[in-house]
């Protein structure tokens, strides 16, 4: 998930101040903060969102990317990853990474933590399903969504997807527009 809360020596690069300035704002009641039980302050990422355009301060582009949603999929099909990840790239709120196997993904999903993941079923090695109970198991994986992208239709098949922790289902083929909406339908973003 995009990372919610900031430094003061974060804010201040961001800001193009020193961390003091900083550290002023928040004694002044221009940014609020709280301060962690080390005495660390943080600052949410949409306090300072409003501080810096209450002020006419330029957004970094660094900050505006760091604020898309991370969209994951999973497919040993190269042309299924290509098509999938074209469509989600024109959407200019998410973010995607691909991967073609259950163990790269694993390497990746520590890594980069994604807030939804498209995950085919039918791959060699690891299948979907394994995949899917391995990410609800950990304790930092286990709430992300996770759609199946797939051709299964028996209805066995989907309840099975269903008790693996699946959130959804999309059956190939699929429309662009179909795929991009159930997407930002769970990630509550408005269309």
């Amino acid at each position: 998930m995009a990372k919610d809360f900031y430094t003061t020596h974060q804010v201040s690069k961001f800001c193009n101040v020193y961390p003091s300035t900083v550290i002023n704002w928040i004694k002044d009641g221009l940014l609020p903060a709280y301060t962690t039980p080390g005495g660390h302050r943080r600052i949410k990422k949409d306090d300072l969102f409003k501080l810096m355009k209450k002020n006419n301060m330029p957004i970094p582009e660094e900050l505006i990317k760091e604020n898309k949603n991370r969209v994951l999929v999973i497919d040993d099909d190269p042309k299924i990853l290509k098509m999938i990840s074209t469509i989600l790239s024109s959407e200019d709120d998410l973010e995607v990474e691909t991967a073609n196997s259950g163990f790269q993904a694993g390497l990746l999903i520590s890594n980069w933590l994604p807030d939804i993941i498209l995950l085919d079923l039918l791959m060699p090695e690891m299948n979907g399903f394994e995949v899917a109970k391995r990410l609800k198991s950990d304790e930092k994986t286990k709430d992300i969504t996770v759609i199946a992208v797939t051709v299964v239709k028996d209805p066995k098949e989907i309840k099975k997807m269903y008790a693996c922790g699946f959130g959804d289902y999309i059956s190939k083929p699929f429309k662009s527009q179909e795929l991009i909406t159930k997407i930002k339908k769970h990630l509550l973003i408005e269309q």
